[in-house]
């Protein structure tokens, strides 16, 4: 029954990501700086908002469930995800999509070892 619900979770997230891509072609005319900011407030801010809030349980609030501790590794996880996706990024753009992969593959493969 968990790996159903981790299942679900996971298809409710991919839906999430792919349509946030939905309204690219009605703002074919805008900057893409401008596109950018308004899809990070609604990625960043509204939508993980709206998230955590049809997510608490009944007869709890946001702040009530902030103070239990499980925020700060919240945030650091997710600064630290930002981070490896930035070097990920970097990797393939100075050394190229196979080499980039290659290494970065290899990088990851040192903790297993």
């Amino acid at each position: 029954m968990n790996t159903l619900i981790g299942l679900l979770i996971i298809a409710i997230g991919s839906f999430g990501q792919s349509s946030s891509y939905v309204p690219i072609n009605k703002v074919k005319g805008w900057s893409w700086e401008s596109f950018w900011l308004i899809q990070g407030v609604f990625a960043w801010l509204v939508f993980p908002l709206l998230g955590a809030l049809l997510a608490i349980p009944a007869g709890s609030n946001l702040i009530e469930l902030w103070g239990t501790g499980g925020a700060l590794p919240a945030i650091v996880y997710g600064v630290l995800w930002g981070v490896g996706g930035l070097t990920f990024g970097w990797c393939l753009y100075y050394f190229g999509g196979n080499c980039g992969y290659w290494l970065c593959r290899q990088f990851a493969l040192q903790e297993y070892e």
